[in-house]
């Protein structure tokens, strides 16, 4: 079983080219089947779970570890939780969202949906209201509720990429 997400366009463009040819499944088996054929000559790893194994010493300089101390904190982790981080987003593995910036991400995120529905039922009322009535004093509100939505789903979209790893925090020189 696999299950992935995508965004609308995507999923409408995905079902458009799979008409005819066996479906979403057939071609999402067909292309994980091709990626893993034009990669066959690399080595592959094992999977493991739980804990990591191998262990890395390293020295800082009390400058150095008052930075890290600090960027950490800014990520709500440690100090270890944080250089890993660094060192995976720079071998360009993924690196989990500290649980910290999710714990602070999360209810915001909520609230900002909470916000999106009401945006949602007041427009769906003001549109009865308006086909009822026939009150067009009503359609100025009707699009400052509708600009209220675009800004609510494009502050969502951008809470939701912080919740799933701020990449660009991470980017560093080579």
């Amino acid at each position: 079983m696999l299950s992935i997400r995508l965004d609308a366009g995507a999923l409408s463009a995905l079902d458009s080219f799979a008409v005819g040819r066996g479906g979403r499944s057939a071609i999402l088996r067909q292309m994980i089947e091709q990626v893993l054929e034009e990669n066959s000559g690399r080595p592959l790893l094992e999977r493991r779970e739980g804990i990591a194994h191998n262990r890395v010493s390293l020295r800082f300089t009390d400058a150095e570890i008052s930075v890290i101390e600090y960027r950490a904190s800014q990520r709500s982790t440690n100090r270890s939780g944080w250089i890993k981080a660094l060192v995976r987003r720079h071998l360009a593995l993924k690196s989990r969202v500290d649980d910290g910036l999710l714990n602070e991400l999360a209810p915001i995120r909520m609230q900002l949906l909470r916000i999106g529905r009401n945006l949602n039922q007041a427009m769906k009322a003001a549109n009865l209201r308006m086909m009822d009535d026939g009150d067009k004093k009503i359609e100025n509100d009707l699009r400052r509720i509708a600009d209220m939505r675009m800004d609510i789903a494009e502050q969502i979209a951008a809470v939701g990429d912080a919740m799933h790893g701020d990449v660009s925090y991470w980017k560093v020189a080579d």
